[in-house]
């Protein structure tokens, strides 16, 4: 955690949220929205959404945890490595993997799920985990915004003004942002050191 402060500011992420909850407080008293009425209400809309990320978390740590029990994990570990693709073809499979969960479901449910069965695999094939993890990450976030279930767009449309089409505009207009992340994902891969060379400064 110093690390932390020392190359990013004076709080970390669950300071970072106190001080944005608190911040909040002071513009709605600002535009003088802050009554007793919107307190109560953003306090059920949090711990509504909160309650369905926690039970999300839940069942994929159960779908695991049994899934692992059972043997599936060496299971999917035996059979990558036994794949006549190499390393990086058993690493694209699960990059895949990540792309098409991510086409239908949020990251509370796929990371849970996912990495416990491909950290072995990554050990065994001596990939750098971090590097990894956010090489997995981007490729998530190219799958949230592509179709056709693209969970980013449906946020996008509800906020968006009443004449935008989704269609036309919103998918339309998705198109060369998914290019750029898919070749973020290509320079990830391509050039570790992206990932790698801020952590390897701060652990010196």
């Amino acid at each position: 955690m110093p690390c932390l402060e020392k190359y990013f500011g004076i709080a970390v992420s669950k300071e970072a949220a106190a001080v944005g909850a608190f911040t909040s407080l002071l513009l709605a008293y600002g535009y003088k929205k802050l009554s007793w009425e919107n307190f109560k209400g953003s306090i059920y809309q949090t711990l509504k959404v909160s309650s369905m990320i926690m039970l999300i978390v839940a069942a994929a740590f159960l779908f695991t945890g049994t899934f692992m029990l059972i043997g599936g994990g060496d299971l999917v570990k035996d059979a990558l490595l036994s794949l006549p693709v190499g390393p990086w073809g058993v690493l694209i499979i699960m990059m895949a993997a990540f792309f098409f969960f991510g086409l239908f479901m949020e990251w509370v449910g796929i990371v849970p799920i996912l990495v416990p069965i491909f950290t072995p695999v990554l050990a065994e094939l001596g990939f750098n985990p971090l590097w990894a993890a956010m090489l997995f990450c981007v490729t998530m976030q190219t799958s949230f915004l592509t179709p056709p279930m693209a969970p980013a767009l449906f946020y996008l449309k509800g906020v968006a003004p009443k004449d935008i089409e989704f269609g036309r505009h919103i998918v339309g207009g998705t198109v060369p942002f998914i290019i750029i992340q898919l070749f973020g994902v290509a320079l990830i891969a391509l050039f570790p050191q992206i990932v790698l060379w801020l952590p390897d400064m701060m652990i010196r």
